[in-house]
């Protein structure tokens, strides 16, 4: 038995060393590709850059069409409410299309702000009431839409409490969950924090690659690694905090 679990260790160790290895000999050949060809990776940043920026209002589009989808799946899920009482399948599959307009509402919300950042690098002056325009309708079908999917989830779920409006709606949302809501809820946290962990790794090797060719500034760089900074503390904070005081009040 306690042969086998030496050469697990081994393996993992050995498997360790083996990715740290192929990580060196790639950051030694991006490197190596950047140091020569600086002066052309410089002038395909400038031209993106400047490709991106001239999309101008443009950039709302993809947020209206999530929100278009959002719309669309919260009408398909309402039409079963007068039927979840009586039909399981109707129940599920109206929990399904809601769930659906919730995850593309979301998604909008965050685009809104993409395209907001995008959009005012290109602005001129006579478009600035345009896109306030386009930020403003935006916001407003989101948080609507989010809201009328909210109050008929609550149909489904009579049990469920919380208000969209309300800064204290995430609270009040989860503890108005069963165990099982919650269990779920901890397990689709810890799945974000485990990819969300490596997309920042990968983030900020590619920031370096790009610094070190004068590509990104230093204040991306910073940006980036205080909002993993944030991820990474505040999580160990909260799990020292909760085990802490579970010690606390055991005494």
């Amino acid at each position: 038995m306690n042969n086998t679990k030496e050469r697990k260790a081994g393996i993992v160790y050995i498997r360790f060393a083996g990715i740290m290895l192929l990580c060196a000999a790639f950051g030694g050949v991006a490197g190596f590709c950047f140091a020569m060809a600086g002066d052309a990776f410089l002038q395909a940043a400038e031209d993106i850059n400047r490709a991106l920026a001239a999309l101008g209002i443009w950039w709302f589009v993809p947020g209206y069409g999530l929100l278009a989808l959002s719309t669309i799946y919260y009408l398909w899920g309402k039409s079963l409410l007068p039927r979840v009482e009586a039909d399981d399948a109707a129940f599920h599959e109206a929990d399904r299309r809601l769930c659906l307009a919730l995850i593309l509402s979301g998604a909008a919300m965050v685009w809104m702000f993409i395209a907001m950042c995008m959009a005012v690098q290109a602005s001129e002056p006579q478009e600035f009431w345009l896109l306030v325009g386009a930020l403003v309708l935006q916001l407003v079908w989101t948080v609507a839409i989010q809201a009328l999917t909210v109050k008929a989830t609550k149909v489904i779920y009579p049990e469920k409490r919380g208000n969209v409006f309300d800064t204290r709606f995430q609270k009040d949302w989860y503890q108005s969950c069963d165990e099982a809501e919650r269990f779920q809820i901890g397990q689709c946290s810890l799945f974000s924090f485990r990819v969300m962990s490596v997309v920042f790794i990968l983030t900020m090797l590619i920031l370096c690659f790009l610094a070190s060719s004068g590509m990104a500034q230093p204040g991306w760089v910073l940006l980036v690694g205080g909002l993993w900074m944030i991820q990474q503390m505040s999580y160990q904070c909260m799990a020292y905090h909760l085990d802490h005081g579970k010690k606390k009040g055991g005494r």
